[in-house]
């Protein structure tokens, strides 16, 4: 039996869907920076829920994943491109689950509540008046955000790279058909 040379429809659906919200929630993060805080709120409230939204699709997709190996990269990637993109990868579902996390842990130490969209109120980790937990989570979530955007980058790059110069059509295993 051959090997697949795509991923999943699952997977597929999974990575845009999570990479759209993301790419979405860094904006809403990065565009209301310098607004008065009471104008600010309601992206923010936006910006926590599609953070929930983020952490459930993406334990959906890393419990998938563990499940459904995904192809194997073209034959002619070099080593050392195979462990690039496992690296980063990784480091994307570490962000992917620690940067909601963090946010939502970070805002159970005020506490902060908040709402899913308007439909019930996202309950809160027991860790109230931890200021110190709170700032350190605070710098963090920030961190990590500035890190998730430069690996959103890298990412891209390397789709440029694949589509444009090596023209293997790489992209052709995560595209929706």
């Amino acid at each position: 039996m051959a090997e697949r040379s795509r991923y999943s429809q699952v997977a597929i659906w999974l990575h845009w869907i999570i990479a759209i919200a993301v790419i979405t929630n860094i904006g809403l993060a990065g565009l209301t920076e310098d607004l008065p805080r009471e104008v600010r709120g309601g992206y923010m409230d936006v910006h926590k829920a599609l953070g929930i939204t983020i952490l459930a699709l993406s334990v959906a997709r890393l419990l998938w994943r563990l499940g459904h190996k995904p192809p194997p990269l073209p034959a002619s990637t070099p080593g050392w491109q195979a462990f690039i993109a496992k690296t980063i990868h990784f480091l994307f579902y570490v962000l992917l689950i620690g940067l909601p996390l963090s946010g939502w842990i970070w805002m159970s130490t005020a506490p902060a509540p908040f709402s899913y969209f308007g439909l019930f109120e996202v309950p809160l980790f027991p860790v109230a008046g931890q200021k110190a937990l709170g700032d350190a989570l605070h710098s963090g979530h920030e961190l990590g955000g500035t890190a998730m955007f430069f690996l959103i980058i890298l990412h891209l790059l390397a789709f440029v790279k694949h589509q444009f110069i090596d023209k293997d059509n790489l992209i052709q295993r995560m595209w929706p058909s």
